[in-house]
């Protein structure tokens, strides 16, 4: 028959203390109400073998990790969750940094190359120098351009440092062509100075391919329909 035997086991801050009694044993255990206990039936053998013995202490050590383990769970689980949810986010930026630094690449190379052929696609003169072929007299070259840029007669796209007119916009006496004003503020909020460039400078589908800036005096009742389409919810290209 089984013997008392007596085992303590700590566990950070547990400490438990492990037993082999049989029934007699059991029913004299001085027991306390504020404690826990594990009570494992092991039948009505009287003899064992150490077979059967190295079982029990096999189940004894099952059973007691598994309360170990079920009682520090808490304590030791909710720093690895924790670090669990700061790495997922981290390790899913450090794979997509690539993607979006080649993404952002690409974005910037086509808007250079954008903007270079808005560029190149046409004339653009500063302040002074529209200054001097509209025959403005001011002694300040920028104060005429400026004044149809506050009207949103005229827009500029800045250079360097100043503002640079697009030739297109104006007739040929160098003044504002009026369809530019309307699509300029139809766009007002919603275009910057290089987006109206841009929308002035790129094939327009709802002018058969054609360029806005190209027939702003031929079509400018056209030119204006294709601003208020975009608006509405078109596409031009």
């Amino acid at each position: 028959m089984m013997s008392a035997k007596a085992n303590t086991v700590r566990r950070n801050e547990y400490s438990f203390n492990v037993q082999t009694l049989n029934g007699a044993q059991l029913t004299k255990l001085e027991t306390n109400a504020d404690k826990d206990y594990l009570v494992i039936d092991l039948g009505q053998a009287k003899e064992h073998s150490p077979v059967f013995n190295e079982t029990i202490k096999v189940a004894m050590r099952a059973a007691m990790n598994a309360v170990l383990a079920s009682l520090s769970m808490p304590e030791t689980a909710a720093p690895e969750t924790a670090v669990a949810r700061r790495k997922v986010p981290d390790e899913a930026l450090t794979e997509a940094k690539p993607e979006k630094s080649a993404r952002a690449e690409r974005n910037a190379q086509r808007l250079q190359q954008l903007t270079a052929r808005i560029l190149a696609d046409s004339e653009w003169l500063t302040a002074r120098e529209l200054s001097e072929k509209a025959n403005f007299r001011n002694t300040n070259p920028s104060a005429g351009p400026n004044r149809w840029k506050a009207a949103g007669a005229l827009f500029a796209i800045p250079l360097n440092g100043k503002d640079n007119y697009p030739a297109y916009a104006l007739d040929e006496g160098f003044r504002p062509i009026p369809v530019v004003k309307q699509v300029i503020r139809l766009f007002e909020g919603r275009k910057t100075p290089w987006g109206l460039a841009i929308w002035f400078g790129s094939e327009n589908s709802w002018l058969a391919g054609r360029k806005p800036k190209d027939v702003l005096i031929t079509q400018p009742q056209q030119v204006l329909e294709a601003a208020h389409a975009e608006l509405d919810g078109g596409t031009h290209g």
